[in-house]
């Protein structure tokens, strides 16, 4: 693979992840190139690899995916270099991913980790995200990995539901009701 196509594939997945508010998986970068027919996987990988190695990209591991999002500087690069790659290329882009948007973004929501604490359980690390904000972040300990696997692996099917019970469960009327009473007590007595 020449330079400059080498080049260019680092250009177009800058641009690519400048385009959304949110981070993107391996998968859905590659897809991106895979769909529009302008690469294949491995030159993906590379220029990937490049981009994180160089600071320009952000990779966040977990183990069932990688996440990636533009530094800093991959901001100022891309910003700078936009200019570079053809409208066409842009507007393909820009046009997958208004199409893939919602679908990205349900993906991205949910993130789980699993890992061995000191004690020796296993810890899943449940979370709900909206951008770079944590709607919803716990741990739940587990006795053993597979425990661990399926609580992370459900976590992502089910975590709007669960959200929605908590929020839904704390916030009941008569649990604020309760609350505003006990705050106009503490309030009178002070």
């Amino acid at each position: 693979m020449s330079q400059q196509l080498k080049t260019l594939y680092k250009l177009m997945t800058m641009y690519t992840l400048s385009r959304v508010e949110f981070a993107l998986t391996n998968s859905q970068i590659t897809n991106v190139f895979l769909d529009l027919g302008y690469t294949n996987y491995f030159n993906v990988q590379y220029a990937l690899g490049d981009l994180v190695d160089s600071g320009l990209v952000h990779e966040e591991a977990y183990p069932d995916y990688r996440y990636y999002s533009l530094t800093d500087s991959g901001h100022e690069s891309i910003d700078a270099l936009r200019s570079s790659l053809s409208s066409s290329i842009r507007s393909d882009i820009d046009d997958y991913l208004k199409k893939m948007r919602l679908e990205f973004r349900e993906a991205l929501s949910s993130r789980s980790e699993y890992y061995r604490t000191t004690e020796g359980d296993w810890a899943v690390r449940c979370r709900v995200m909206e951008h770079t904000t944590a709607l919803i972040d716990m741990t739940l300990t587990v006795p053993n990995e597979t425990q661990a696997k399926v609580v992370s692996r459900e976590w992502k099917e089910k975590c709007q539901d669960i959200y929605a019970l908590v929020i839904r469960k704390l916030t009941q009327p008569d649990h604020i009701d309760r609350i505003v009473e006990e705050d106009s007590s503490n309030e009178e007595i002070n």
